[in-house]
């Protein structure tokens, strides 16, 4: 019995060969449509499934994105937010001012500088030629000069000089005198003044012509003076100045009567003597 019964081989091998193309047909179709309708990777370990082509852009919305650096520390904190302040609006009061009253300038006067001043001066007596053709005498003094005002001083002079007089004799003098200054241009760096004044003179000769006789006569004088010069102002504190004054005077002690100074030819008689005075010098100014 067991014997008659066999089974041949080939029959299902035949099968098997039929039937696998006609699978795999249908397989791929599905696995293409499912593939398509999931958009997705087949799982691992699926048949017939490999690479599939990258989605579209903006069709991964599911995927998270990568971690930055530093991901594991704290996250940074978000930024301040911005505060913009406006003040609130203020209100402007105005108040209306009366007019100020008209102002009316008046020019301030001027309050004139006043200075004191130092003079030193040298000079020479014009005397004539007198008797002998030697007339001369030369001078020295200081001076005190007061000017309250620009344009006006006030001197006082204390000179003293030596030579030869009129007569030929020998002659010391001793002046003291005042004199008043006015300036023309007071404001200019050279001045024109004119000044005029009075003084006392005191004086000894010694007629020593012969050489020895030696005759001493003493005088006493009270006079005039008038001039002009110029001065130069250096700076404001020094000034450079030149002048002529001829003066006249008359002598004024107890011999007078008994002793005339000038006896001409004629026996005429005179006490009265002029003559002029040029000199210059520097006047220091505070």
């Amino acid at each position: 019995m067991s014997s008659s019964i066999s089974h041949s081989p080939r029959p299902s091998f035949r099968r098997l060969l039929v039937t696998l193309p006609i699978a795999c047909a249908i397989a791929l179709p599905l696995a293409s449509t499912a593939h398509a309708d999931d958009a997705k990777d087949c799982a691992p370990g699926s048949w017939f499934c490999g690479e599939t082509t990258p989605p579209p852009a903006g069709a991964n919305k599911d995927l998270q994105p990568l971690p930055s650096e530093g991901a594991g520390s704290k996250p940074a904190a978000p930024p301040p937010p911005v505060v913009v302040y406006q003040p609130p609006p203020t209100t402007v009061v105005v108040q209306p001012r009366e007019a100020p009253p008209a102002y009316y300038y008046v020019p301030r006067r001027a309050v004139p500088k006043k200075e004191w001043g130092l003079n030193i001066h040298a000079g020479g007596l014009v005397l004539g030629k007198g008797r002998d053709d030697n007339a001369g005498m030369a001078l020295l003094g200081l001076g005190l000069r007061f000017r309250p005002i620009p344009a006006f001083a006030i001197e006082a002079d204390l000179d003293f000089a030596g030579g030869r007089d009129y007569n030929g004799y020998r002659r010391k003098e001793t002046s003291l005198g005042f004199n008043g200054l006015v300036f023309l241009n007071p404001k200019s760096k050279t001045q024109v003044y004119m000044l005029a004044g009075f003084g006392w003179q005191g004086a000894t000769a010694v007629d020593d012509r012969n050489g020895f006789d030696t005759s001493e006569y003493k005088y006493g004088y009270f006079g005039g003076q008038a001039g002009i010069g110029l001065e130069f102002r250096l700076s404001k504190v020094v000034a450079l100045n030149f002048d002529f004054r001829g003066f006249v005077r008359g002598r004024v002690d107890d011999n007078k009567r008994d002793y005339p100074e000038f006896v001409d030819s004629n026996g005429r008689t005179t006490n009265t003597s002029g003559g002029g005075l040029f000199q210059g010098g520097l006047t220091f100014y505070w």
